[in-house]
């Protein structure tokens, strides 16, 4: 029982909230999904498990790498491999048949979905390989993640539902979005470690809080711009009928600035999507818009 423990926590499911992006293509889209095509959100459900698959083989995988450093570190210490409570060839096997179920599953989906979870899968072995070195480059590997998982949320749908609508504007919303979290995760690995930070992850010796303040300061604001654009854009009132979804923008400008606030008051942001079920403001301003934006989209 122990090790199914273990294993349940090595392949962390709190993550998995990450990879319900790929359901935007079904909340934005002009057709009321639920409503006339709800075998739709079944094959959106099945995405998002072939996804979470991937993800956990990958966070399986980085850990193994990542063994004796995650040794040293004050929190990463407790997790099964460095515990020893999971063997590495456990992992690997863990990894292994994950990795290799969920790219099976996204063919058999979808050929353009199962190209876009190999594309997935190979940034993120980049990222655990080496490029997590990177300074900038880290985080922007990250990013191209939510992006990825935003686009297969359209591929995974496109063959039952042809007029599924992602805006370019979204996508570069979950990518600026992706961004913020990663950098505040940086930030708090900072706060939290001081100068032996790099030491546990060696792309840190190249941030600064005050570096990374910045970053987070502009990203904000370019999120802000880049949600209010795609309200009252052309492209979006050809598609909905409507600029209402323009009065959903105070739930996202909540959303930023509460996050800031966990980050600067609180010295939150190691963790974004366990804070997402731990904040309770955070997680009744997502559910908020999530209903505002569905009845927009569905009853306008």
């Amino acid at each position: 029982m122990k090790a199914l423990s273990a294993t349940l926590e090595l392949l962390r499911p709190a993550q998995w909230s990450k990879n319900m992006i790929i359901f935007a293509a079904v909340l934005f889209s002009p057709a009321r999904v639920v409503i006339d095509s709800p075998e739709v959100i079944l094959r959106a459900l099945q995405g998002f498990a072939a996804f979470c698959m991937l993800s956990s083989a990958v966070y399986a995988l980085n850990d193994l790498l990542d063994l004796q450093a995650d040794r040293e570190h004050p929190k990463k210490k407790n997790r099964p491999l460095p515990s020893g409570r999971i063997s590495p060839s456990t992992a690997l096997l863990v990894s292994g048949v994950l990795g290799t179920a969920g790219i099976a599953w996204a063919f058999w989906l979808d050929l353009y979905f199962g190209g876009i979870a190999i594309a997935y899968l190979a940034a993120n072995l980049a990222y655990s390989l080496g490029l997590k070195r990177a300074v900038i480059l880290d985080v922007l590997l990250l990013s191209m993640g939510f992006v990825l998982r935003a686009v297969g949320g359209v591929a995974v749908i496109r063959a039952m539902l042809p007029e599924v609508y992602l805006s370019y504007w979204l996508i570069l919303c979950a990518f600026l979005l992706s961004l913020f979290l990663a950098l505040a995760k940086r930030r708090h690995e900072i706060a939290l470690l001081g100068e032996s930070a790099a030491i546990h992850r060696p792309s840190l010796a190249g941030y600064s809080l005050t570096f990374i303040d910045q970053m987070l300061a502009a990203l904000c604001a370019a999120t802000l711009v880049a949600y209010s654009l795609y309200t009252i854009s052309d492209d979006t009132f050809k598609h909905y009928g409507t600029r209402a979804l323009f009065w959903t923008l105070p739930f996202v400008v909540y959303g930023l600035f509460r996050y800031l606030y966990l980050i600067y008051n609180r010295g939150e942001g190691g963790d974004p999507s366990r804070l997402l079920v731990k904040d309770r403001a955070t997680l009744i301003n997502v559910a908020c818009w999530v209903i505002a934006t569905a009845t927009i989209v569905y009853l306008t």
